[in-house]
């Protein structure tokens, strides 16, 4: 008898059904999971047929089998970022840790697309002008800026997939999944405003991306009310001791910082002047840090929903998928508040 152990080449049905002693039929009845089966297959041949596999080390092909009948059962994850978020401390990871959960639940297997980097940059959708996650039944995209021509074109080829992260792309009706940022940013001025503070300034990345103008609309939607707000976009790098300085002269008592690095610049800061947060003045930070330490935990914040996004895009994909032609899905989640002590009473 030929064991898996001596075989020269991959096992087939025909070999296992060889073995077995039954027809290819009842060896594909045997190892499809579709409901439905027109082929009844008794107990002791179903044995045979499973005895016969585990001798030949035989596995059936899932790719070929779903293609056989139009759906894999697949869903691909694709990053743009350079490397794969797989350490937990990394603002990714939640989002994975959600995504697994989502295809458990629905019953689909996950694909990892991590090979189609260029030599230097961001990932691409279209490495060698052909979409590689073509092997999947769709794909949920993550990444701080993913590129919207490569959206768009996968877009056209009618490619199912999901965006976490609000995506706007002209000629597009994308299916996002994303935080409901503008009103997260609206509770905190409102808190804010309950502590005490009246002139509230937003500090933003210069570059303004769909997550950007959410947050920026949540502040500017509570001007008026006695509140004076302002808004500067600027690089942390640029965040100096006459920055500070201007800041307090023009009466600002907290900022609101769009970025972790804007908050750590501002903080130095203060400390140079030999100050201190929340005293001299409070700070809330309005994104979480891409690589998680142990001191964002004293840091007023917002908190983004992150595992329940991951899991909520693989429903809409599984939805896209089962539906195609329908009209674009997007949701928002809501973000929540984490008191730390960087926001203070006046």
């Amino acid at each position: 008898m030929t064991t898996g152990q001596n075989r020269t080449k991959r096992a087939t049905q025909s070999d296992v059904a060889a073995l077995a002693g039954v027809s290819t039929a009842v060896v594909s009845a045997v190892i499809s999971s579709k409901p439905g089966k027109t082929i009844r297959v008794g107990k002791e041949a179903e044995k045979r047929v499973r005895e016969a596999m585990e001798t030949l080390g035989y596995a059936p092909n899932v790719v070929a089998q779903s293609l056989a009948g139009g759906k894999r059962n697949i869903i691909g994850v694709f990053t743009y970022e350079a490397i794969f978020p797989s350490d937990s401390e990394n603002f990714f990871y939640p989002f994975l840790l959600g995504i697994e959960r989502g295809a458990m639940q629905l019953g689909q297997d996950l694909l990892l697309f991590t090979s189609s980097s260029f030599e230097q940059g961001p990932r691409s959708i279209f490495p060698n002008g052909a979409n590689r996650m073509g092997v999947a039944d769709g794909a949920i995209l993550l990444g701080e800026e993913p590129d919207k021509s490569e959206l768009k074109q996968l877009y056209d080829t009618g490619f199912p997939f999901v965006t976490i992260g609000r995506r706007d792309t002209k000629d597009a009706d994308l299916n996002w999944v994303a935080a409901d940022y503008t009103t997260a940013v609206s509770d905190v001025v409102d808190r804010c405003a309950s502590n005490g503070h009246r002139t509230l300034k937003f500090v933003g990345a210069t570059k303004v991306r769909e997550q950007n103008m959410d947050r920026e609309a949540g502040f500017l939607n509570k001007q008026g009310n006695g509140l004076t707000l302002s808004v500067e976009r600027l690089a942390a790098d640029d965040i100096d001791a006459n920055w500070l300085q201007k800041c307090l002269d023009d009466g600002n008592t907290v900022v609101l910082t769009e970025t972790f690095k804007h908050a750590v610049a501002l903080e130095q800061q203060v400390l140079a002047r030999h100050g201190n947060i929340p005293e001299t003045i409070s700070i809330v930070a309005l994104a979480a840090p891409l690589n998680r330490s142990k001191d964002v935990e004293r840091w007023t914040r917002i908190s983004v929903p992150r595992e329940e996004m991951g899991e909520l895009a693989v429903r809409n994909l599984i939805s896209q998928i089962r539906t195609p032609g329908h009209t674009a899905i997007t949701a928002t989640l809501p973000c929540g508040f984490v008191p730390g002590t960087t926001l203070t009473k006046i």
